[in-house]
């Protein structure tokens, strides 16, 4: 297949196209050429801004176009404009974010979806899933058949740019105690090049539609035993009442963690991927993945990540967690 692979050189873009190639696929990479633009100098560069340069794409025809980067309207309609009737297939990659109700249990492809719009084309952690419903609106309509969505939950592994998955990975490596989130909480991922190899493949058989991309769910205590890769480390539960206490911002919270609430009664935003398994979509064993995370991280430490506990607010949680149950 000749692919057009918008982005391509971060993260789940950059594991897209090493399987493509790994498929032998000619692929053509369309983006700015400013991150890591060193990166699969095999590959054809067609170098410019999707918002105002696709022109230069729509010149050829293309069996299959994978949009890796678009986050908000502004980025899709041009792109779609441009190659509506120049390509086969479009892949969009969403987010599990545009679901507005994980009240009721893990959340399948018919669940609600945020039905609000905004006018701002900033993405934050408030815009970011009404902005992607609003792109995947644009795919949907413009696109119809041709489209195929994909709402990864957590994506995890090496190249993660956001290190909440490698904390853990490094955190459970170094000495304990570590302190983990407790309560009746679940929590999943995707292998990043689980992910990869499953969007290749759905693309090479030119299946469309929208599907959820997800590991099973697992408790939060199973999640962290599965990464520890000696044994002895003890680890320490801490209650949701006791972070709440401690005063610290987002970044330094424990990754993957949010409070158990009525609307998040499993403590994570938690779906259903069964279809996506139908589809032949497989996870590989975590702690695979927390090996070849640890090992493209070697240079780091889990107190150099850019999220997650320092080692001073880490002890405060373990001193608090401590007294509260000799008080109890």
């Amino acid at each position: 297949m000749k692919v057009l692979v918008i982005g391509g050189t971060s993260f789940i873009g950059r594991h897209i196209v090493e399987e493509l190639l790994l498929n032998e696929h000619e692929v053509v990479l369309f983006n700015r050429g400013k991150t890591n633009p060193d990166l699969f100098p095999t590959c054809r560069r067609i170098v410019g801004d999707r918002r105002t340069d696709m022109d230069q794409a729509a010149l050829e025809h293309w069996d299959a176009v994978i949009d890796t980067s678009g986050y908000t309207p502004n980025d899709v309609k041009p792109v779609i404009e441009a190659l509506r009737e120049k390509s086969d297939h479009y892949t969009f990659i969403s987010t599990i974010s545009v679901y507005d109700d994980f009240s009721k249990g893990d959340v399948n492809e018919q669940g609600t979806i945020i039905t609000h719009t905004v006018e701002t084309d900033e993405v934050t952690g408030v815009t970011y899933g009404p902005l992607k419903v609003m792109c995947e609106n644009e795919v949907k309509n413009s696109l119809g058949e041709k489209a195929l969505i994909v709402r990864p939950c957590i994506v995890v592994g090496p190249d993660d740019p956001t290190d909440r998955f490698t904390y853990w990975a490094l955190r459970t490596v170094e000495e304990g105690p570590i302190a983990i989130p407790g309560g009746n909480r679940k929590v999943q991922w995707i292998d990043v090049r689980d992910l990869a190899k499953w969007i290749v493949t759905m693309i090479e058989g030119k299946k469309t539609g929208t599907f959820n991309a997800a590991s099973e769910p697992v408790s939060f205590e199973s999640f962290i035993d599965a990464l520890i890769a000696k044994q002895g480390i003890e680890t320490i539960a801490i209650s949701d009442t006791i972070v709440a206490k401690i005063e610290m911002d987002a970044k330094h919270r424990f990754p993957l963690w949010m409070p158990i609430t009525e609307q998040f009664p499993q403590g994570f935003f938690i779906v259903d991927a069964s279809k996506a398994v139908q589809e032949g979509l497989s996870i590989r064993p975590l702690h695979y993945t927390a090996e070849d995370t640890r090992k493209w991280a070697v240079h780091l430490e889990s107190e150099t990540c850019k999220v997650g506990p320092t080692n001073e607010i880490e002890k405060l949680l373990l001193e608090t967690a401590a007294r509260e149950g000799m008080s109890n």
